[in-house]
């Protein structure tokens, strides 16, 4: 868990830095000195030679050239940024034999941070690291291109120190000088002074940094780009997805209430797998075994090898209407067929051991049994635990994301998991699929799944409610999203081919999960991150208008969710908060998912610790 939140971090934070140094790196600042003396000491009979700016496109070749054939060496004084637009030109100088130092970062701008920038551009572009750094301007500006009054402006301190800018000057200049000057030698700034030698290797930080600089202002606008488009598509799918919700669900229930439901009340066999499930099993096992159905209901308990006395708190019970069945450990897939095979009855009832069920449950998640051609049903789960920050917020995740989606797909037809925590099944149906599946670690999924390509219907039930616990830290719950959504992808794989098919499971199932489930929190970073780089760096405030513009939608889209559910609204004041911290769980999870599954790791199933705490919520 540790590792892939660093990995999001460090990703987030290089894709952040990228946009952030590009932006930086192309702002403009305040026109630059273009030429001034400095009274510095040079030897008798020398003059220093200095170009500032640059490396020029236009002016730079020449005055190499201008150089070059006067065999004059000179130091330049680079900008960083442009170090990095034309490193090819500092090679050159380097090569013959100029001396080179940097001003800063950006031109027209003097600071400790655009130096250290400015020196790592040096060293990617040619491999040295310089001691030589400009000095502050202190002379006015004097912008000028024409060469004699260039020269005639320079000459009375030409036995100190020429500075030049190379914007400023054209290549003439060079022999300008030397031709007037004849009896002074132009060299380099720390020849001239008397200085020991400016350059020397780059170290391997340096030149790593400056590679990863250099590619950042490069790459720089192309990523905004990319992270601008991704960021369209996040925002259409999640606008789509809030759409859908708010329309489909509503229709969903009206529906619900216009359909007159047979009534249908066979007996029922309740199926209820146990791993190490002391905690909860006596509360879900009792009030399983209470439930008012007036065909009967017999529950059968299968102890799945636990190790903490399971099966015997529930043996002590000594309940007239539960059986208990222990057998070796083989996971949850053998104990539910264990109990489908010893169960009596042809209407079953999966259910967690977690779970606590109201005394009507039963009957009404049997109930849509009677419908023509349901061969399963999906009931209501209810969080239990829901005091303090992350149980409230598993509540509203339950509530406004699973459930609600649950009603959309239910209006599609093509509900495509039917949660363990409770899910009624017609037998011929779990037959015709070969039972549950030991192929994924989501069986809820790829058992829904399979009935729904079996050309069976699958419905949800809103009023047949389970109440369930959730993890209470953020490790239990990282590792239960974690097997959920890698469980959720292998059913995709492994069901991929009904998209193919003419059923709604290919047609709006497997479609829906994939853009909502998966690409959608896959990409969502990316518009944080936009957000973040707009409001901050890119001088857009309006990023952060838009955000919560975004965010006020989402909340309403929560609120109506709860009150569709029969909720209250008190626990909507910490959705925008989970927003901001909740939902990076979810990034890390599904992108770990995703990597997980495409490098085809095989996955344990992992347990989260129970608490005993679904009982107190039940009613």
């Amino acid at each position: 868990m540790r590792t892939h939140w660093v990995s999001l971090v460090v990703g987030l934070g290089f894709l952040m830095g990228a946009l952030s140094f590009h932006a930086y790196a192309t702002a403009r600042v305040a026109d630059p000195e273009r030429v001034h003396v400095a009274a510095e000491e040079v030897a008798d009979g020398t003059a220093a030679l200095v170009f500032h700016g640059g490396p020029h496109p236009r002016w730079t070749p020449r005055l190499l050239d201008a150089l070059a054939a006067r065999d004059v060496r000179a130091t330049f004084f680079l900008v960083g940024a442009h170090v990095n637009e034309h490193p090819e030109l500092v090679r050159r100088m380097v090569r013959d034999g100029h001396e080179v130092g940097v001003s800063s970062f950006r031109e027209g701008e003097h600071d400790g941070l655009g130096t250290a920038f400015a020196r790592t551009a040096l060293a990617a572009a040619a491999d040295v690291h310089s001691g030589l750094s400009e000095p502050e301007p202190d002379t006015p500006d004097l912008h000028r291109y024409d060469p004699l009054p260039v020269v005639a402006d320079v000459l009375p301190n030409a036995h100190r120190v020429v500075r030049l800018h190379v914007s400023s000057v054209t290549p003439a200049v060079v022999d300008l000088l030397v031709d007037a000057l004849p009896d002074r030698r132009f060299t380099t700034l720390t020849d001239a002074t008397g200085r020991g030698p400016a350059l020397d290797d780059a170290s391997p930080a340096e030149e790593v940094t400056g590679h990863a600089l250099s590619w950042s202002q490069h790459h720089g606008d192309v990523l905004a780009l990319v992270l601008g488009l991704v960021c369209a598509v996040v925002a259409v799918l999640a606008t789509l997805r809030t759409v859908l919700q708010l329309g489909l669900a509503h229709t969903a229930r009206r529906l619900h209430r216009e359909t007159a439901v047979a009534p249908h009340a066979p007996p029922v066999s309740v199926v209820v797998p146990a791993y190490n499930e002391v905690a909860n099993i006596v509360a879900a096992v009792s009030s399983i075994a209470a439930s008012e159905h007036p065909a009967g209901v017999e529950v059968v308990v299968v102890d799945d090898g636990s190790t903490d006395g399971t099966a015997d708190v529930v043996r002590a019970l000594d309940l007239a209407n539960v059986r208990v069945v222990s057998q070796p450990n083989g996971g949850k897939f053998a104990a539910l067929n264990a109990g489908i095979a010893l169960a009596r009855h042809d209407a079953l009832v999966l259910v967690d051991g977690d779970t606590v069920f109201e005394r009507d449950t039963v009957s009404k998640v049997v109930r849509p049994l009677g419908g023509t051609g349901v061969g399963a049903v999906s009931g209501n789960v209810k969080v239990a635990n829901r005091g303090g920050l992350l149980g409230r917020w598993q509540h509203l995740e339950y509530t406004a994301g699973s459930n609600l989606d649950r009603q959309i797909l239910n209006a599609l037809e093509c509900i495509p998991t039917i949660p363990g925590a409770i899910g009624a099944f017609r037998r011929e149906a779990l037959d015709e699929v070969g039972g549950i599946s030991a192929d994924t670690l989501a069986e809820d999924t790829d058992v829904t799944m399979a009935i729904t390509r079996a050309g069976w219907r699958v419905v949800y039930e809103p009023a047949a409610r389970a109440w369930t616990e959730v993890p209470t830290g953020a490790s239990g719950l990282y590792k239960q999203r974690y097997r959920w959504s890698y469980g959720t992808f292998q059913s995709m794989w492994k069901h991929r081919t009904a998209l193919c098919e003419r059923g709604r499971m290919g047609r709006f199932g497997l479609l829906y999960l994939l853009l909502f489930h998966v690409v959608l929190p896959a990409l969502a970073p990316a518009l944080d991150v936009y957000v973040l780089y707009g409001a901050f760096v890119a001088d857009a405030p309006w990023a952060l208008v838009v955000w919560g513009v975004f965010l006020v939608v989402q909340t309403a889209g929560a609120g109506y969710a709860l009150r569709l559910d029969g909720e209250s609204l008190a626990p909507l004041w910490v959705f925008p908060l989970q927003q901001v911290a909740y939902r990076q769980l979810t990034y890390v999870v599904v992108i770990k998912s995703l990597v997980t599954a495409l490098n085809g790791t095989p996955l344990a199933w992992q347990t989260a610790r129970r608490s005993g705490l679904a009982k107190v919520a039940a009613r």
